[in-house]
């Protein structure tokens, strides 16, 4: 019998899943709406249309699948939509405020706006509660818990409906004693509340930090466990009982679920941050070692970038303008997907997004109730999406009701015409989505214009060539599996365990043993997890990471090497590096000054499933491409209307080429090509699209010169 592996990304508007047949090594994809009052219906939605695929049952397909990846937006929903566990936070006396002053100044994206408003605290203030204890920054212990004054704390909140609590004392990471017994004393007379302890979360330098992470990972814990509880009854009910479950984490690895419902708040990002992952495999398929990933779904956009065939990960991010340190995929997120909502401001002006229609109602063109124009309603009226062939003719579009939306609610309003609004609200979209990757490029140092550009999403490649030329990209890579790209990272990435611990010494002073030592208890949870996971020794990968900075900087990068650089005490190569990435980074560096380490870092991985682009058949040189049909086209680059030509995407071969402006339909995705673009279909199932006209402008302009 067939065995099978399955990768699960549920998203704001589609849930989508890939099948691996373990033996003969098919590949299936399949995209369904997501469910989001229950996302659990929307993932057997998918199980029970993949069975049927395979012209099995889904209990057949259970029984016999040895390994689901899911990927999972309920933790990131939850903090989006306010709609979390009613959480309590025990902290230190006088330190009841630091949810509500955050840092003390405001972030660097509303530095100069004095009307900007914080978001309001996960925890409100009257479940903030100061206990009187303190440890010094040493780790010396103060004074000690009174267990006392935690219980009339907890009298509170049984009175007010507290589920979750979060523990978070000052200067903790030095020493956690205390966290630890008023822990146990929550356990004792609250045992049907969820505990976070910060020390068990992020035990870094920083209150504030510390703070908002624990109160995130308490907020979103109730709701995590409760998804997986109710996943698990319902993948079990229908014959999954001998296969493994694991869940994608923040951070671009994944783990079992034991792991994330007592660290839930690594979840955030756990879907988006699997594009990037797979992003990097069909890159490096086609011979490249760095690329910009992006994927265009429903709900949002998300841009990340891949340098030396690795996925960047920061220290830290916002979740709704809450800060979470914990180790993740470095992602920019905007709203801007199919579903984004097209208005008009106070001022006249055409806005898309980030408002988004979603799964339900959707965009008018669903048919199921929505009345707003949105990105995929302006899609639909350009020629870009065939209102038969949608979801390969699975949903069938209305193009009477996205017609209708767009001249009520954008064309009149604007005296324009439905085309032109239409193509506005194209336009900005894509705008707002290379602006997006400029966020993860320029803003870090890099030059979007040295990497190529790898598409992911339903709606990605019909805007991709436009982006790219936005960003003076020439080359752009949609791999077949654009669509799912997710789901497919899922099966791509790498069982992982974070750790991190606060280490402040000058660097002079910084002993590498000193380092391993501290880190050892960490190496040893690490390797017991992914011993746990199937991983043996020999194949686990460590890695450490350093958050240096120099003297009198408030902001740190850091360094990731081996452990055995580690091992070998090589401080010079590790100061070396940090020279270079700080100079990438900021544009300079302070060679010969004085650097500090604040924070230690490990990161165990390893290898669980090998996911590799499939190899295509190639055409043979009597075989011609055959088009499937003529369609009316808005042209993006001669911004007229033409008859182009439309292509079966799902069974071409390798070495098909394609001159724009053309369009190639495949069951989960649709490609525009507009003129002045080429494309190709390689050997690993990837889309290679070129744009010959920024190439040609480049070679005028070299002549143009020349002449002066």
């Amino acid at each position: 019998m067939d065995k099978y592996t399955i990768g699960i990304d549920v998203g704001g508007t589609f849930t989508d899943l890939l099948l691996i047949n373990s033996n003969t090594h098919e590949q299936i994809i399949d995209k369904t709406s997501s469910t989001p009052k229950d996302p659990s219906i929307g993932v057997t939605n998918g199980l029970e249309n993949l069975a049927a695929k395979l012209g099995i049952t889904i209990q057949e397909l259970l029984e016999n699948t040895t390994l689901i990846v899911h990927g999972t937006t309920v933790t990131t929903n939850a903090v989006l939509t306010s709609n979390g566990a009613k959480t309590g936070l025990l902290t230190t006396k006088g330190f009841r405020d630091v949810l509500q002053m955050r840092r003390g100044v405001r972030s660097r994206q509303h530095l100069y706006n004095n009307k900007y408003q914080a978001p309001k605290p996960l925890v409100t203030r009257d479940l903030v509660i100061g206990i009187d204890e303190r440890t010094d920054a040493e780790g010396k212990i103060v004074k000690e818990i009174d267990e006392k004054e935690i219980r009339e704390a907890l009298d509170w909140f049984k009175e007010e409906g507290v589920e979750s609590i979060a523990i978070c004392y000052m200067h903790s990471y030095a020493n956690p004693e205390n966290e630890i017994k008023t822990k146990q004393i929550v356990e004792k007379y609250m045992p049907e509340a969820y505990v976070t302890i910060s020390t068990d979360v992020s035990s870094i330098i920083r209150l504030y930090n510390r703070v908002s992470t624990s109160a995130m990972n308490a907020y979103v814990g109730p709701i995590l466990k409760a998804y997986m509880d109710k996943l698990m009854e319902k993948l079990e009910s229908k014959g999954f009982t001998n296969g493994e479950l694991l869940i994608m984490q923040s951070n671009g690895g994944v783990t079992n679920p034991v792991i994330v419902s007592k660290l839930p708040a690594t979840t955030v990002l756990s879907g988006p941050a699997a594009g990037p992952v797979s992003g990097s495999a069909f890159a490096k398929a086609s011979g490249f070692d760095k690329a910009i990933v992006i994927d265009m779904g429903g709900t949002s956009f998300e841009a990340s970038i891949i340098e030396n065939g690795e996925v960047n990960i920061r220290r830290e991010g916002e979740i709704n303008r809450n800060l979470i340190s914990l180790p993740m995929v470095s992602i920019h997120t905007i709203g801007s997907g199919g579903g984004s909502i097209a208005w008009i401001d106070s001022g006249g002006l055409l806005q898309v997004g980030p408002q988004s229609a979603g799964a339900a109602p959707g965009p008018a063109c669903y048919g199921r109730g929505g009345e707003l124009p949105t990105c995929s309603d302006a899609n639909l009226l350009l020629g870009y999406l065939n209102p038969d062939f949608f979801l390969g003719g699975g949903m069938s579009l209305d193009k009477e009701l996205a017609y209708h939306a767009i001249q009520k609610n954008i064309a009149e309003p604007l005296n324009m015409s439905l085309e032109e609004a239409a193509f506005g609200i194209y336009q900005i979209s894509n705008l707002n989505m290379a602006n997006g990757v400029k966020e993860v490029t320029i803003q870090n140092g890099q030059d979007p214009r040295n990497f190529p550009l790898v598409v992911a999403g339903g709606a990605g490649p019909i805007h991709a060539a436009m982006i790219a030329r936005e960003l003076d990209i020439t080359e752009i890579i949609i791999p077949t599996f654009s669509s799912v790209l997710c789901a497919v990272g899922m099966l791509a990435s790498q069982l992982r365990h974070d750790f991190v611990k606060s280490f402040h010494r000058s660097w002079d002073r910084a002993n590498f043993a000193e380092i391993l030592s501290t880190l050892a208890d960490d190496k040893q949870e690490g390797t017991k997890a992914l011993l746990s996971e199937g991983i043996s020794k020999d194949k686990q990968i460590v890695k450490v990471g350093l958050d240096l900075r120099y003297v009198g900087q408030h902001y740190e990068v850091t360094i990731e090497v081996d452990e055995d650089i580690v091992l070998k005490n090589q401080k010079e190569l590790v100061e070396k590096e940090f020279h270079k990435e700080h100079e990438k980074l900021y544009g300079f560096h302070l060679k010969g000054h004085d650097i500090e380490i604040i924070n230690i870092r490990l990161s165990c991985r390893g290898d669980f499933v090998s996911f590799s682009p499939r190899k295509i058949e190639a055409m043979s040189q009597e075989e011609k491409l055959e088009v499937k049909h003529y369609r009316k086209m808005f042209d993006p680059v001669e911004k007229s209307m033409a008859d182009v030509p439309v292509y079966e995407g799902d069974y071409m071969k390798a070495g098909a080429e394609i001159v724009g402006p053309a369009i190639v339909e495949l069951t989960t995705t649709t490609i525009i090509v507009p003129s002045e673009f080429e494309m190709k279909l390689d050997e690993n199932g990837n889309f290679i699209m070129k744009d010959t006209g920024s190439q040609m402008k480049d070679y005028n302009l070299l002549f143009a010169s020349s002449d002066n």
